[in-house]
Order: structure tokens, then C-alpha cells, then sequence
């Protein structure tokens, strides 16, 4: 058996009230690994979605560098600058994040550096960071 490893999840998210998700996929030329429509059923709560999704993720790999993941999805994205300007120029209310989940295992703790180069593509695209941390094994301490 295995012993539980950190594990790092990232994924590039536009998202609006309500957007084309089909001519999103169509301008990128990418097919996107998870989308939802506003008011669609969601699978973390009762309550319908918020808004219009369209996302490309890595899925949770083991990792001990946040950047084997974010620039494995950069990569995908690099080249569409002006392309994410003209869908950001068509749905108003459209913006971008990169969501990073870390899943800690027993303290091990990944890397998290954005170099320059990073920093400027993400800026060039409009795009926030959103980052969730998870420890594991959390205990609290009852004293």
C-alpha cells in the first residue's frame, strides 16, 4: 500500500453568467475538461450553479511542484492571447482564473514560485490565482 502523497490540481476557468460554452471551445480550438451552464444541478450542493463555466484542468497529480501543473495548462493556453481578448471583448462579464488546489500529505509541502515569465502571461490574459490548501492529516489540537 501506498502511503498518501501531496497531490496538486490546476485549471484555467472562464467564467460569466452566461456565455457560449461551444464557441469558446471553438475560438481556443481546445476541448475543455469540465463545463457547466448556469443553473445547472451541481455536484458539491443543492443549489444550482451560479454561473457559466468552462475550464481546463490537470486533474489531481503527485506533485511537489505547483509548476509541473500550472505551466502544463499555460502551455495549452500560450499563443491565444488575442483570441482570449476577442471573448473577453464578446461577453462582457467574462473573467479568467487559475484555481490550485494542494492536497498536503503528512507536511510535505509543494513548491509555490510564479516566476516573471509567468507572472506576465498571466497578467497579459486578464487572469486571477485562486489557491486552496488542504492538510491532511488535520487533527485539532483539544488542549
Amino acid at each position: 500500500m501506498n502511503p498518501a502523497q501531496t497531490e496538486v490540481l490546476v485549471y484555467f476557468q472562464l467564467l460569466a453568467d452566461d456565455f457560449s460554452i461551444e464557441d469558446v471551445s471553438h475560438q481556443l480550438g481546445l476541448t475543455p475538461t469540465e463545463t457547466f451552464e448556469r443553473g445547472d444541478k451541481s455536484t458539491y450542493s443543492s443549489r444550482p450553479r451560479e454561473y457559466t463555466s468552462w475550464s481546463l484542468g490537470t486533474g489531481y497529480q503527485p506533485s511537489f511542484d505547483v509548476n509541473d501543473q500550472l505551466q502544463h495548462i499555460i502551455a495549452q493556453l500560450r499563443g491565444k492571447e488575442t483570441i482570449l481578448d476577442d471573448i473577453y471583448n464578446a461577453y462582457d462579464d467574462i473573467r479568467a482564473k487559475f484555481t490550485i488546489v494542494i492536497v498536503m500529505e503528512n507536511g510535505q509541502t509543494p513548491s509555490l514560485v510564479f516566476d516573471l515569465k509567468t507572472i506576465q502571461f498571466v497578467d497579459r490574459i486578464r487572469a486571477e490565482f485562486d489557491i486552496d490548501l488542504y492538510a491532511n492529516p488535520y487533527e485539532e489540537d483539544h488542549s
